[in-house]
């Protein structure tokens, strides 16, 4: 049986890990396809479960917004579900979205991913209706204050 101590989120080079992370991002046929640009600007995490990688997250800033991050994917292979790894990857971003001075999240999920809006709320996120919705239809949007 696995527990929590049986992972390991690191945050690593986009570009290196790219192969990899886009690999994870295929897995879901939700998320569209991610290009060798967007490892260009941002910050990337990986988990691992005995040194296979099960999960990817993504922070990028929010263009034009200045201070802004968006929260760029999260997945969890299937079988990891349920180790908290979600609600972890979102406590690493928002640690380097504050060293970063930013003093606003703001991320996207499907409306009826239940166990990520769970994890939204957990983390302090409130649900908010953005002006110009950039997710795909169905989604939810969310958006925290970093500022203390």
């Amino acid at each position: 049986m696995s527990t929590i101590d049986d992972y390991l989120i690191l945050q690593v080079d986009g570009l290196i890990f790219s192969r990899t992370i886009r690999d994870l991002n295929a897995l879901d046929d939700y998320f569209p396809k991610l290009e060798p640009r967007h490892f260009l600007h941002g910050y990337w995490w990986l988990a691992s479960f005995r040194g296979a990688p099960v999960a990817f997250a993504g922070l990028v800033p929010m263009t034009p917004f200045e201070g802004v991050g968006y929260l760029k994917r999260c997945y969890v292979k299937a079988d990891h579900h349920g180790h908290g790894l979600q609600l972890r990857m979102l406590a690493a971003r928002e640690v380097k979205a504050r060293l970063l001075g930013w003093t606003q999240l703001v991320a996207e999920c499907r409306a009826d991913n239940a166990h990520c809006i769970n994890n939204f709320r957990k983390a302090g996120f409130e649900r908010c209706d953005p002006e110009q919705r950039w997710g795909q239809p169905g989604s939810a949007y969310w958006t925290k204050s970093l500022r203390s």
